[in-house]
């Protein structure tokens, strides 16, 4: 025996055909995009990427050890850039001794000194931080070493 329900009253069966069915779905998927595209956003904001990440930007690292161990130096040693693209360097002190940058060589044109860089709290030492960024203005080439281990030396080619 079936029993069937009719509507009463001019009430409508709910519909339930393919084509109604199929529209929900649609609607699902585009706000759970239109969902997902807000948060990235929102993510994005409050945690920007690490970058060293922008193209322009060039980070070189002093890595962990460095200071008691000579076969580490600047990471990396030698880096080609080129003027206008990404001629944009910082360096990063991921090591829990302090280092400098003191520039040897510098191309005439640059209004870069062969003197150290500094970090805001102590001239020409970098502690547990990073020191940047600066633009090398001038093509050629820059080399540089750490004073306080003077082992790590490092080199930036700048090409035009």
């Amino acid at each position: 025996m079936i029993i069937r329900s009719t509507p009463t009253n001019g009430e409508t069966k709910p519909s339930t055909s393919p084509r109604a069915v199929g529209r929900w779905k649609i609607a699902v998927v585009i706000i759970a995009i239109v969902v997902i595209a807000v948060f990235s956003e929102v993510l994005s904001y409050y945690f920007p990427s690490e970058s060293p990440g922008a193209p322009y930007l060039v980070t070189i690292k002093m890595p962990n050890g460095s200071a008691a161990n000579q076969s580490l130096t600047f990471s990396p040693a030698t880096v080609t850039v080129v003027l206008g693209v990404n001629n944009t360097v910082q360096w990063f002190n991921l090591d829990h001794a302090a280092h400098s940058v003191v520039f040897t060589q510098v191309p005439a044109g640059s209004n870069i000194t062969t003197a150290s860089l500094s970090s805001q709290t102590s001239p020409g030492i970098i502690y547990d931080n990073y020191y940047g960024p600066i633009l090398l203005p001038a093509p050629g080439t820059y080399k540089y070493y750490d004073a306080l281990h003077q082992w790590m030396t490092a080199t930036i080619i700048v090409e035009s």
